[in-house]
């Protein structure tokens, strides 16, 4: 299996929501929970940046210029695909793989801000836990989409809009 940046954050957040014992799920619990929500945020966010660095810059690290990979890799910005993402003039447009991945980008921002900025904010273990699992549904979903709709997101979260 292709360990990838992506697939090891999923992995940590499962872990992390794992060790929560159910009474835990609103006291003691909730940095391991607050861990996980963002480390599957952040799954999402890499799988992307991968997704653009490999599709702008190339797959073969023989092929390509790992500078340009590295500098496609780290181009995203959180604001603007978020802002793109919640978009129904242009979201629409894609396959429901896509959409579905959107969605969850979305979703999981707003939660992992929560988790990192409000400290009232309480997860309960459940919700965490199937909140990873759709998302992690959701990215094997995305790579199974065609390269041209994969390339044409990966253009549209990143460049500016036709005006």
């Amino acid at each position: 299996m292709d360990r990838t940046v992506h697939s090891e954050l999923i992995q940590f957040a499962r872990t992390l929501a794992s060790t929560v014992e159910a009474g835990e799920a609103f006291g003691s619990g909730q940095v391991e929970l607050c861990c996980a929500i963002r480390s599957t945020y952040y799954a999402l966010f890499h799988l992307l940046s991968r997704q653009c660095a490999d599709l702008f810059a190339g797959q073969d690290p023989d092929l390509r210029s790992n500078p340009a990979w590295l500098q496609a890799y780290r181009g995203l910005n959180h604001g603007t695909v978020r802002n793109r993402c919640v978009n129904s003039k242009y979201i629409s447009k894609f396959p429901s793989e896509i959409r579905r991945f959107a969605e969850w980008f979305v979703r999981l921002q707003a939660a992992r801000h929560s988790a990192d900025y409000d400290p009232s904010v309480k997860f309960g273990k459940r919700a965490v836990m199937t909140a990873i699992e759709d998302a992690a549904s959701s990215m094997a979903e995305f790579e199974t989409v065609s390269e041209k709709d994969r390339r044409a997101f990966a253009v549209y979260v990143t460049a500016p809009l036709p005006r």
